[in-house]
């Protein structure tokens, strides 16, 4: 029988959240796929406990999170209620703050040149007018918040989420979440220290080209352009760090064939 100690190396950290944070982000997500509006009043403190299976407690110290991040407002009384304040969520309610190696990084890029593609192919079989709608709606937001930093970053998620909505995949729709939750806080970096990205919108062309190839549902198209659009964030990424990605991308992740 092997005596062997297995080395440290071999364990990576547990990142379970608190039941509060999935509520938190539940609620985040319905904002950001435009599922929840602003004005929308949501149920009681009750309801929402029993629909997520969880306590008031939960709930309460959920809702003052967004309170506090001012996504929604609470008013007592009969006529008051927890209402959906902005549309704006905070980057800080779904990015995972820890840094990331830069490994990690590339690893994350890679991940998401092999689903995204794939999901947006099926947005474009499965969306509907609503979907094209609510990600229409996103871009012109983005064109009338352009100088505004945060609100660029922020209409940015919101339109790729809308995207991996329309896939209707609950399964990829989650892991997608989960490679940006992780990859957030290199995307702002990248974007903070690029001069070429400081006086234009972040990627509303690309996300015009993206929609207008959904729109179409051609699997071919949908593919050359989400190459572009994946590009777009590794190359900055390429800049800041200063490095090329880990590992060559074979064809297939491209666009280019195999």
């Amino acid at each position: 029988m092997s005596r062997r100690r297995a080395p440290l190396e071999l364990f990576a950290p547990v990142r379970a959240p608190r039941t509060q944070d999935v509520v938190v982000e539940q609620i985040a997500d319905l904002v950001n796929t435009g599922r929840l509006a602003e004005g929308d009043l949501l149920p009681g403190e009750r309801s929402l406990a029993e629909a997520m299976d969880v306590s008031r407690g939960t709930i309460r110290d959920a809702i003052e999170t967004l309170q506090g991040a001012g996504v929604v407002t609470v008013s007592p009384g009969p006529a008051g209620g927890i209402r959906i304040s902005s549309i704006w969520v905070p980057d800080t309610l779904t990015i995972d703050p820890r840094p990331l190696s830069l490994e990690q990084v590339f690893e994350l890029l890679e991940a998401r040149r092999v689903v995204e593609t794939r999901v947006a192919q099926l947005a474009g079989l499965r969306a509907t007018e609503s979907d094209f709608a609510v990600m229409r709606a996103t871009i012109e937001l983005q064109r009338a918040n352009e100088h505004d930093r945060m609100r660029q970053v922020l209409g940015n998620a919101r339109f790729h989420r809308q995207l991996w909505r329309a896939a209707r995949n609950e399964e990829l729709e989650s892991s997608m979440r989960s490679i940006y939750q992780h990859l957030g806080s290199a995307f702002e970096a990248a974007l903070d220290e690029d001069a070429a990205t400081a006086s234009e919108g972040i990627g509303i062309d690309l996300h015009e080209e993206t929609l207008a190839a959904l729109m179409r549902g051609s699997s071919d198209e949908i593919e050359a352009v989400m190459d572009r659009h994946l590009a777009y964030l590794e190359a900055r990424c390429e800049r800041h760090y200063g490095r090329a990605r880990i590992r060559a991308l074979p064809g297939f992740l491209t666009g280019r064939g195999s």
